[in-house]
């Protein structure tokens, strides 16, 4: 008996719009030497896999450029472009892990530049209220956490209008099934959220973004606990992500009577937070 090959995840090239093309046509120097020259040969190309080889060289160009001490208008614009790419690219195409691996390896100079970048480009896709696109954006979300508040807002905003469409379409077996995989996701995204940033300082007054964001979710995951319609296994992940968002809310301690006081609320009046 022959032993089965494991199949190749397929490696699908790159590209960019037209506006971010001629960026970089217009940024390219004549000795085809700087950061905007090495991008515009990567995405001129049709193969993923030689453009594997363009991203890996991004970072040792910035290290010479690092030299400088200074991050020049051309670098940010790339950065930019950067981020634009490794948002649009699928979360199973090796060229994002490779891409990623580039940009975890930013020399400090330019970390600055492309979190700006990231957030701003992840700030657009937030604003998509195309529904069946939310499971694009929570992927990019679980590699894209810097701007901790606004990405809190939307998990919240996905998940409700994700669990009311999966309400409204009972018996459509195909696609709950992907509705509540999206719902899964977004939930254990959510815990990775918190688990990856480090401190809460802004929580420290009830009015903050980030505490009320927090607590509606917190009340959501409470809400997906006693709903017999959904998954066991999306039941179970919402108990740990209660668990895991009380443990970072008791930070200060004296939080404790306000989480109290959500919880009485959420159980003497579940409908508010339907």
């Amino acid at each position: 008996m022959g032993v089965k090959k494991k199949k190749e995840t397929e490696v699908i090239s790159l590209t960019i719009c037209h506006q971010d093309l001629e960026t970089l046509r217009s940024l390219a120097d004549a000795e085809g030497k700087n950061l905007a020259s090495l991008l515009l040969h990567c995405v001129q190309l049709t193969d993923g896999v030689s453009q594997i080889h363009y991203v890996k060289q991004i970072v040792p160009l910035l290290e010479k450029a690092n030299k400088n001490g200074m991050c020049d208008p051309t670098i940010q614009s790339c950065l930019d472009i950067l981020a634009g790419i490794y948002l649009s690219l699928n979360v199973k195409n090796p060229l994002k892990k490779v891409l990623a691996s580039s940009l975890n390896g930013l020399p400090e100079l330019f970390l600055t530049e492309a979190t700006q970048s990231f957030t701003s480009r992840l700030q657009e896709e937030l604003n998509t209220t195309d529904l069946y696109s939310y499971r694009k954006v929570i992927d990019n979300i679980s590699s894209c956490v810097e701007n901790f508040d606004l990405v809190l807002h939307f998990l919240q905003k996905s998940l409700i209008e994700i669990s009311e469409e999966n309400r409204k379409l009972t018996g459509n077996h195909i696609v709950q099934t992907q509705l509540m995989n999206d719902l899964l996701v977004g939930i254990r995204v959510s815990m990775t959220l918190v688990q990856k940033v480090q401190g809460f300082q802004k929580m420290h007054l009830m009015s903050s973004p980030t505490w009320q964001s927090m607590c509606e979710l917190l009340s959501i995951f409470t809400k997906f606990l006693s709903d017999d319609d959904l998954l066991q296994t999306i039941q179970s992940t919402s108990g740990l992500a209660v668990i895991l968002f009380i443990k970072a809310m008791f930070q200060p301690p004296e939080k404790i009577p306000d989480l109290c006081c959500l919880f009485s609320s959420i159980f003497q009046h579940p409908k508010r937070f339907l």
